[in-house]
């Protein structure tokens, strides 16, 4: 049984004296939502559940989104952004990773249960949404770094080019999960909002610092023998 998940960057926000946690959407990031919303729902076909982040500007893009959509959202703490002390521990075990055993389980745990940074909590909550949702299509609003981290999981082979994957805010990564194995229909999909309010906005700073420290492993001796 296959559900469809559509994953949805939060719209464009700013720090409040640098607070990024508690930032709300700027208008743009209020537009963005709405025309993404407006865009689900004439696409005429049911939603089954809509799911957000905790952090208050993926929770406010999933409010105009559900308005739009005649759904409500529900909050998963499993898919907020990477956290600070989750990103040595993420730099350690890919690092780890250039040795064939932890490589084999990467390859064995797609679309699986797995131990590890940032992705064992986002697979556990996804594997939830999925089992809640057989045959039917859900949409999460989430985080660039947290969509980096599903496809990684999913496709560990190319996890060094997801991981470093910036999505648009509100953009669409379109996909068909069938138990472990995964379809993409689409990533960063962008054709339902206006021109002059696309934006790519940096992640928050951990997942920024998470990203460097992966291309540093990846461009090390060891990563580019592996590579």
């Amino acid at each position: 049984m296959s559900t469809e998940l559509i994953l949805i960057r939060h719209g464009y926000t700013v720090r409040v004296k640098g607070d990024y946690i508690h930032a709300p959407l700027t208008p743009v990031g209020r537009q963005q939502a709405a025309q993404t919303g407006q865009y689900l729902f004439s696409d005429k076909q049911p939603f089954d559940g809509l799911y957000t982040s905790p952090l208050r500007r993926a929770q406010e893009t999933a409010a105009i989104i559900a308005s739009k959509i005649n759904i409500s959202p529900l909050v998963k703490k499993g898919i907020r952004e990477v956290e600070g002390l989750e990103v040595p521990a993420l730099a350690l075990y890919e690092f780890a990773s250039i040795f064939d055993p932890v490589e084999d389980y990467l390859d064995d745990r797609a679309g699986k249960t797995i131990r590890w940074p940032i992705k064992g909590r986002v697979s556990e909550s996804l594997m939830e949404i999925i089992t809640t949702h057989p045959n039917q299509r859900a949409v999460v609003v989430t985080h660039s770094g947290v969509i980096s981290s599903i496809l990684a999981w999913y496709l560990p082979e190319e996890r060094g080019e997801w991981w470093l994957t910036t999505v648009r805010n509100c953009s669409l990564t379109r996909l068909i999960v069938d138990k472990a194995q995964v379809q993409i229909l689409g990533i960063d999909e962008t054709q339902h909002l206006s021109p002059e309010i696309m934006t790519t906005q940096p992640p928050d700073r951990a997942a920024q610092l998470a990203r460097r420290i992966l291309a540093a492993v990846k461009r090390s001796p060891l990563g580019r023998r592996r590579a």
